[in-house]
């Protein structure tokens, strides 16, 4: 991460149960050291096995020592001034989340629809500031932003709080969503500004489409129905939500369904087509 050397920031890396461990390690004993010179702690974390992004992502929030955090996935890229912009609004509006434009990049054979499609939800930004419910109704319902937990600044304790609502949840799909309905739930103020502040890469990772040769993949797809039992059981909780927010998230859930059905028949291969179907029934049922 190439950020303004005169913004003292701390970076946390989770190794999520990746092979090559002692490669890595080696990797990062090189940077730490970089790191160190310039006067800035790298921190280094591993699960011992795989047990998702959503689950990595509180390991890092649970070990951040600073006021504010923000996410980077390994394949993705921040501006040079990502970290100072998001700062520098955060503390002059005095508001919890900041949430900033990202731009999308690794486009090469990608289809121009899907590409279109992603850059337009992914630069959604409010510009202006949301409070108390409306930062909630303002994703929920009424749609005016994003809810990527990428290319945002949060204060730690309301990151960590929203994680307090949440059980070990084993998701790699839709996992933005269930973070950020609990960081919305809680969060004060959101500040939204047109200075982009992430970078995503389209074409790797489990949404770039990619053929899916074994169950093992297909059920990282379907981890999206996790997301939604678990926001349906607080709710359920919390009746005095509303019920326009229960239909909404449940309009969210249909959405990711179909989405799950369509990756089913386009990626995964013909000999495992019924297995996966099956499978996919499994993860979905309750819920529709």
């Amino acid at each position: 991460m190439q950020q303004d050397s005169a913004l003292l920031f701390e970076t946390i890396i989770v190794n999520d149960g990746s092979p090559g461990t002692k490669e890595l390690r080696r990797i990062i004993k090189t940077y730490a050291k970089r790191f160190k010179e310039r006067g800035l702690p790298l921190v280094f974390l591993e699960h011992s096995k795989n047990l998702g992004t959503l689950e990595a992502r509180r390991t890092a929030t649970n070990a951040a020592s600073g006021e504010y955090l923000t996410f980077a996935d390994p394949d993705d890229e921040l501006p040079p001034d990502a970290l100072r912009i998001l700062y520098d609004a955060a503390c002059a509006s005095g508001a919890d989340i900041v949430h900033g434009s990202i731009a999308v990049f690794g486009t090469e054979n990608e289809p121009e629809k899907r590409v279109t499609s992603f850059a337009q939800k992914a630069a959604q930004v409010y510009h202006g500031t949301l409070t108390g419910d409306e930062i909630l109704r303002g994703f929920f319902i009424e749609h005016l932003y994003a809810a990527f937990v990428c290319g945002k600044l949060f204060q730690t304790a309301l990151v960590q709080k929203a994680y307090g609502e949440i059980p070990f949840t084993y998701c790699t799909m839709a996992e933005d969503m269930l973070l950020y309905f609990f960081i919305s739930l809680y969060a004060g103020k959101y500040l939204g500004i047109p200075d982009t502040v992430y970078k995503y890469r389209i074409n790797t990772g489990l949404t770039s489409r990619r053929q899916i040769t074994d169950l093992a993949g297909l059920q990282k797809v379907c981890s999206a129905a996790s997301v939604f039992t678990v926001i349906f059981s607080y709710l359920d909780e919390h009746p005095d939500l509303g019920s326009d927010i229960r239909e909404a998230v449940r309009d969210l859930g249909r959405s990711h369904y179909a989405d799950n059905l369509k990756q089913l028949e386009i990626c995964v291969v013909p000999s495992l087509q019924e297995e996966a179907r099956a499978m996919l029934e499994e993860w979905w049922g309750m819920h529709n």
